[in-house]
């Protein structure tokens, strides 16, 4: 029976190849027209595919043959397969909700999709924290925007074969007259003729769902800008990165714009498929700015295994930090490791902190059993590949803590930073799978290798903001700008402009490191509760 449903998956996945409604190709190098939304909505549901009751009926089907025990926790192989192909249905499934203009539907479609994702990755079931919701979740995204007091968006972007599609979510925007957009910097008009986006007049409902599709937009077109932009990025004396970042600016925001505007949003929240998880979002550039310099941004695996709960800020948290300065394992050494975890513990926040050959997996652990700490920072190399957990790792002294056991240390803190780490490029789970299976409500990781030199300084700002920041996301951000305005920088072996901190000693070797660079600050990404 499992057999022929995977053989019958197979089929439906070729016919939909072969429906998927595609408009007529760009003239630019990098496709990037959005119909309007409307004209979307208003595609009978007969050109987009299946029947979404087709869809379901097979996801139960599967469900029923690939788990006969809802309270398993780790899955077999052939288990974790069917969950792989439920996600994929559950995405096609959403891709029909929207077709039809049935947002709430598609969004709590695209939950199920990315929770059956990891679970395959991940090999266990995972537990949902947010029920489904029936306006995409626009009642939270406005209670946070109220309680940080930065308004802020929730973002869908996923990429298939049949384009790339965005679903946003904004909060509930302020009283003003309609057609007026004091804050856009780029108007209707301009927008239509420019970049072919027709925007609809006074139909969007504030606080409501929209979306935006490019159907001429693929996967491939997609990860070819993600790889050339990665790989341009490592280049610090120059810009080439430039247009890749522009191009995904055009593709994943400016459709958004001016709904964002309108709302007067300060914070995107992203849930992305694909190579967009190994993108920086704060390095798209608009031709004028960074996004970073509008938005704080942040990601999250998907809301319902998302907690977005605010911490008290009035207390200082306690941090566990530790590192590896030392060369071990064929690793090279991370000196600036030192001047990080011992400023960050004792100078900027309050904790212990533990070096070398005093950072194994048991000290770790015993610290984590015998206190509760709100942070634990690792300065550390880590590396997360794309096949599976049991490739991902984080580097100890002698030792190395693969991902499918992390779950197993209890690492129940409001933020796990990895401050060394690096993700590689190709449908890549591994930080989703950290910050749903750690323990730890959210992560911050790099997706490259930085040298210390360069990520020391970064981590040592963020801490210092981390405590009177409205969300960590801010902090983030105002961390980056720091960077990128050369409020921070290295001088006569000394790091300078750490807001209210005097000029710490770096007796570190930073040739090559230009601060301002996106290569240097973009690397970090928050993934989780970024409150």
């Amino acid at each position: 029976m499992r057999y022929f449903l995977l053989w019958s998956l197979s089929l439906i996945f070729a016919m939909l190849s072969l429906n998927v409604p595609k408009s007529a190709r760009s003239q630019s190098n990098y496709p990037s027209r959005y119909p309007d939304s409307n004209e979307n909505h208003s595609r009978p549901p007969s050109s987009g595919g299946l029947d979404p009751f087709i869809i379901l009926n097979l996801i139960n089907s599967l469900s029923r043959s690939g788990n006969s025990d809802q309270q398993q926790v780790d899955l077999s192989p052939d288990i974790a397969e069917i969950r792989g192909q439920i996600g994929r249905l559950y995405f096609l499934l959403a891709r029909q909700y929207a077709v039809q203009n049935q947002l709430p539907q598609a969004c709590n479609a695209l939950e199920k999709g990315y929770s059956a994702e990891l679970e395959a990755y991940l090999r266990k079931r995972m537990r949902s924290l947010q029920p489904d919701s029936n306006d995409c979740y626009a009642t939270e995204v406005d209670r946070i925007s109220k309680l940080t007091g930065s308004p802020t968006a929730l973002i869908y972007v996923t990429t298939s074969k049949g384009g790339l599609e965005l679903i946003g979510v904004p909060p509930s925007s302020p009283n003003r007259p309609a057609g007026i957009f004091s804050r856009t910097r780029i108007g209707a008009k301009s927008l239509q003729e420019k970049f072919g986006i027709p925007l609809a007049q006074n139909n969007q409902t504030s606080g409501t769902p929209f979306r935006k599709v490019a159907y001429n937009v693929t996967t491939e077109d997609v990860d070819r800008v993600i790889i050339d932009f990665r790989n341009n990025l490592r280049d610090t004396s120059s810009e080439d990165f430039l247009p890749q970042s522009q191009q995904l600016y055009d593709w994943v925001v400016r459709p958004m714009e001016p709904e964002l505007e309108k709302s007067q949003v300060k914070t995107l929240v992203f849930v992305m498929n694909g190579n967009l998880r190994v993108v920086p979002p704060a390095a798209f550039h608009d031709g004028k700015r960074y996004l970073i310099e509008k938005y704080a941004v942040t990601t999250i695996p998907s809301w319902q295994l998302t907690e977005p709960n605010h911490p008290d800020r009035a207390l200082t948290p306690q941090i566990l930090a530790m590192g590896l300065s030392e060369s071990v394992e064929g690793w090279s050494p991370l000196p600036a490791t030192k001047v990080e975890v011992e400023t960050i513990s004792s100078q900027v926040l309050v904790g212990k902190n533990f070096m070398n050959s005093s950072f194994t997996k048991d000290n770790l652990r015993s610290q984590t059993s015998s206190q509760n700490f709100g942070i634990i920072h690792l300065a550390t190399h880590a590396k997360f590949v794309k096949q599976s957990p049991e490739e991902s790792f984080i580097q100890f002294w002698g030792d190395r803590l693969q991902m499918n056991q992390i779950s197993k240390m209890n690492l129940v803190t409001d933020l796990l930073t990895l401050s060394a780490c690096e993700t590689a490029v190709g449908q890549n789970l591994g930080l989703a799978g950290l910050a749903v299976d750690s323990g730890a409500k959210s992560v911050l990781a790099s997706l490259w290798t930085v040298s210390d030199a360069g990520t020391a300084p970064l981590m040592i700002r963020f801490y210092r903001g981390l405590p009177t920041a409205p969300s960590k996301a801010i902090a983030l951000q105002e961390a980056q700008l720091a960077f990128l305005h050369g409020e921070v920088t290295i001088k006569n072996n000394q790091i300078l402009g750490i807001k209210g901190f005097p000029n710490i000693p770096f007796q570190v070797d930073t040739r090559g490191v230009d601060l301002k660079h996106p290569y240097f600050w973009s690397s970090f990404t928050l993934i989780g509760n970024w409150l």
